[in-house]
């Protein structure tokens, strides 16, 4: 069933969002008082309305508790957020994200009772703090305060060996879901080939670790620091 969500805030983060949601196959409509906003991705969303979002009325008539997530995404102006929030719950929206740009907005927002608070830029400070502390972590998701599932590059002991032969979970303590190949594939007509992600399925004992693979794992964060400098001496 095709998700349908609205996007409310169209700056530089609601509109990745949203047009990120609707490549990704989710109905989506864009809310936002800038026409000029709206315009940069009408093309690229299925619905795209002009109105002030801190207006009860306006928001009630565009029929967002038929939908399956409201997603409030105004930047700067927290005042907005609020009213915004307050006029959703108001009309009976059934489930609401909100932005949350401090630590401040967010506690707020919670004690409002909106359980689901975004704050990107914590999210990418936290990110980019585990690929640099980490040796070749790429990206990782933090889904409690103990565990996260990260993607490591593989490592150069790891070339060529089975995942029998590794043992990552009884000798690192590391779950593997799954690995990120990229592969060459022919174009139509046999002319040249381009660069494809693959990702594998479901790990079996007898793949082999390719050079370039990329691990998706989950783990605690000490599990996986040991297992990339464990690897690498």
């Amino acid at each position: 069933m095709t998700k349908k969500v609205a996007v409310i805030g169209i700056g530089n983060f609601g509109s990745h969002l949203a047009v990120t949601l609707a490549h990704q196959g989710a109905e989506v409509l864009a809310i936002d008082s800038s026409m000029d906003r709206l315009d940069d991705v009408k093309d690229k969303v299925t619905y795209t309305v002009r109105l002030d979002s801190t207006e009860e009325k306006a928001l009630r008539d565009q029929g967002l508790t038929e939908l399956d997530a409201v997603i409030v995404a105004i930047g700067d102006d927290f005042e907005a957020t609020l009213l915004t929030v307050a006029a959703l719950q108001n009309i009976g929206v059934k489930r609401i994200i909100a932005r949350a740009t401090t630590q401040t907005h967010e506690r707020i927002l919670r004690h409002l009772g909106i359980e689901e608070v975004i704050s990107p830029a914590v999210e990418a400070a936290e990110r980019l703090a585990d690929s640099l502390m980490y040796r070749g972590v790429i990206d990782s998701l933090e889904l409690s305060s103990d565990y996260s599932i990260v993607e490591v590059n593989a490592p150069e002991s790891f070339i060529g060996k089975s995942l029998g032969e590794l043992k990552l979970r009884e000798t690192f303590d590391v779950n593997l879901i799954t690995i990120k190949r990229i592969e060459q594939e022919p174009r139509l007509l046999g002319l040249r080939s381009r660069t494809v992600e693959k990702i594998l399925g479901i790990p079996t004992p007898d793949m082999i670790v390719q050079r370039g693979d990329v691990l998706v794992l989950f783990a605690t964060k000490p599990a996986i620091s040991k297992m990339c400098n464990d690897s690498l001496e």
